[in-house]
């Protein structure tokens, strides 16, 4: 007789409707996080290749990671947090509910992040290639002039911004 775990091998009936949530297809949620630790580790100038030998995984798993072909681990997400020096909430930041088209019945649980489909994803602009080179750009500055050039670029859009009665 063996030890280990049987697997279900079919539905017992007791999942209570929760295939949403036992779904493992990966959708937009995981391939926003990949892109957003593509942007960091390019930002930070880091390879690939050196990323995965921090990680102790190899660099087509990464490639597989900021793609969003796979899905990212909770613990294996929060050492790539470390490693890039943020907050977990950094791979989140700009997800919305109807960017991953989710149904009233999760959001009024605030199960958002459940329920995924295989539907296109809005890319962030901030996580083109230019604005990589940007943010390079810009903190490469010294901290006087990045708040002067962020003063003129508000000015500039304050000026310009019709919805603005200032």
């Amino acid at each position: 007789m063996s030890r280990g775990r049987k697997k279900n091998s079919g539905n017992s009936g007791d999942d209570m409707g929760n295939d949403a949530i036992n779904d493992t297809s990966i959708g937009p949620i995981d391939v926003h996080v990949g892109a957003r630790i593509c942007a960091r580790r390019k930002l930070l100038q880091l390879s690939q290749k050196q990323m995965a030998e921090k990680l102790g995984i190899t660099f087509q798993q990464v490639q597989k990671y900021e793609k969003g072909v796979n899905r990212i681990g909770a613990g294996r997400l929060y050492t790539i947090a470390v490693i890039l020096g943020v907050d977990i909430d950094y791979f989140y930041s700009g997800l919305t509910p109807d960017q991953t088209n989710q149904s009233a019945e999760y959001s009024d649980l605030n199960l958002n992040f459940l329920q995924e489909d295989g539907s296109e994803f809005k890319s962030d602009p901030m996580q083109g290639a230019e604005a990589v080179m940007l943010l390079k750009a810009f903190y490469s500055l010294p901290p006087k002039a990045r708040t002067a050039l962020l003063m003129m670029l508000t000015s500039l859009k304050d000026r310009e911004d019709p919805d603005n009665d200032a």
